[in-house]
């Protein structure tokens, strides 16, 4: 009966050497691309998303004595991404990474995870809150945002609401709201904060334009004081937009009135882009003799009441 050969202790030796040589490059590796992933990780930003409506809400319900949660998302992007569009255009490198791996060779890719988060709150670059939540560690992705609630701390309310009348008075509406911070994010036992930026222009009010000038015109002569029973003539005026973000598209009505009683409405749909001034012509013809004024209203608002008579002669 054969015996079976002993193995040699140089042989198992030998096999001992390649297993941990197999061990030591495979966990170089994975420890290289894992550093290699925090790396990108610590190049990368946060996208603060919320809506200019939710925005208008909290507003809204703070200023008038409510308690409100603020909803925003948190999204991890490439450093040249500043919008939704931007976040399936330029993806971070590590999705690009596992992207590659699907068809080449199977790659592990840690999805980072994101905890506590610095705010700070300007409303027209005046700080109203600076305030640290802390929040328990959750997989925040490139393509969808992480949900966040939480409730701001304003200690100054009164300021609060003069900072938003102000604002509102002076932008037809509008109001500048920008946050700024940091949050915690995680990759494995490693971590980092990453920045965010973000700046809104929330309408508090109805928006409305701003009246500039206005003057009595026939279509031969620049300005007028007098016209002819049925000739034409019209009501230059000019308005501006004053918000920042908003392009105004709004009804405005040219009454034209005599002894105070409305004789004519002539109604125009007034388009202005944001921050820009524009001219509207608002045509009559008059079949009664007397003097006339007019008044410019929008939104149940009178913008401006005509200072100059026509008079209307036979």
């Amino acid at each position: 009966m054969t015996g079976s050969k002993p193995i040699k202790r140089d042989e198992i030796m030998g096999v001992l050497t390649l297993v941990l040589l197999f061990i030591s490059v495979v966990g170089g590796r994975e420890i290289g691309n894992y550093y290699a992933g925090y790396q990108e990780m610590t190049e990368l930003k946060i996208l603060f998303e919320v809506s200019e409506e939710e925005l208008s809400r909290y507003i809204l319900d703070l200023i008038e004595g409510g308690d409100p949660t603020l909803e925003i998302g948190l999204i991890i992007a490439s450093p040249n991404a500043d919008n939704a569009a931007d976040i399936v255009t330029s993806p971070p490198d590590y999705v690009n990474r596992w992207l590659i791996g699907l068809t080449v060779s199977p790659v592990v890719v840690n999805q980072p995870e994101a905890s506590d988060m610095e705010l700070n709150m300007y409303l027209e670059d005046n700080l109203v809150e600076k305030e640290h939540y802390n929040f328990d560690k959750q997989k925040i992705s490139y393509i969808s945002y992480t949900k966040r609630s939480f409730k701001l701390d304003i200690e100054d309310l009164e300021e609060f609401r003069r900072l938003v009348e102000e604002s509102s008075k002076a932008h037809g509406g509008e109001v500048k709201v920008m946050f700024q911070g940091r949050v915690h994010v995680h990759l494995l036992f490693l971590d980092t904060w990453l920045p965010y930026t973000v700046t809104r222009y929330p309408l508090v009010s109805s928006p409305r334009p701003d009246y500039v000038d206005s003057v009595w015109r026939s279509y031969t002569e620049e300005s007028i004081s007098s016209l002819k029973i049925n000739e034409a003539g019209y009501v230059l005026v000019e308005f501006r937009n004053p918000m920042r973000l908003h392009s105004l598209v709004e009804n405005v009505t040219c009454s034209i009135l005599k002894d105070d009683k409305i004789e004519m409405n002539i109604t125009k749909n007034v388009k202005i882009p944001p921050d820009s001034t524009g001219q509207y012509i608002f045509s009559f013809s008059l079949t009664k003799p007397g003097n006339y004024t007019y008044r410019l209203i929008s939104n149940a608002r009178v913008l401006a009441e005509g200072d100059e008579h026509l008079s209307v002669i036979p």
